[in-house]
């Protein structure tokens, strides 16, 4: 058909073929309050499941459902749906929000963002002061800053225990002895411990 109506027709097909090879805009938040969330890292997951709902948290990384490595009970892991963390999981599950270690590749991260999602990207905090700005900095970007004050007051205010410190020396998995630098060494003398590891040198 050569008439209007057939021009007006092969317009109207052209310009449906040109809107499918369009590159999708990103989909608004579905609340813009709680945005939806995608977690890549372990520690992360931890920090999700005490404040956040699984209808908000799309996807905890798969290491929180391997005892190896999770740092959650199994039971809470199982209420949350996971992802092995490759670009193309974390893209069809359209979150709003991408939590990630800094350590996220470089060509994930820029295929995340350049399907439209925000990723942001945490350190390994070395004191119990950084563990819990860390929490509310992550409650914030998910619209839970009540829930992560909360948590972060649990994490920063241990009561002191009574007694002399005991004398303690941590194993972890693959031979490894925590430095007194570190997280877990901080802990340790908060609930009263002191590292043997430092007597020995």
């Amino acid at each position: 058909m050569t008439g209007p109506r057939g021009r007006r027709g092969g317009a109207l097909l052209l310009a449906l073929l040109l809107a499918a090879c369009a590159p999708a805009a990103p989909a608004p938040p579905k609340n813009p309050a709680h945005p939806t969330i995608v977690s890549l890292n372990p520690c992360l997951d931890a920090i999700l499941v005490e404040i956040a709902p699984p209808d908000q948290v799309l996807a905890l990384s798969h290491y929180s459902r391997d005892p190896s490595s999770s740092s959650i009970p199994a039971e809470t892991a199982a209420r949350y749906g996971v992802t092995g963390g490759t670009a193309e999981e974390v893209i069809a599950a359209r979150p709003d929000l991408v939590l990630a270690s800094i350590f996220l590749p470089q060509p994930t991260r820029r295929a995340l963002e350049q399907a439209g999602l925000t990723v942001e990207t945490f350190g390994s905090p070395t004191s119990i002061a950084e563990s819990a700005d860390q929490v509310r900095k992550v409650a914030a970007l998910a619209g839970r800053a009540g829930e992560g004050e909360a948590l972060a007051r649990r994490i920063a205010a241990p009561a002191p225990p009574p007694g002399p410190p005991l004398d303690a020396l941590l194993w972890q998995p693959g031979e490894i002895v925590a430095g007194e630098q570190t997280l877990v060494a901080a802990l340790l003398r908060e609930a009263g411990f002191s590292s043997d590891a430092a007597r020995r040198g």
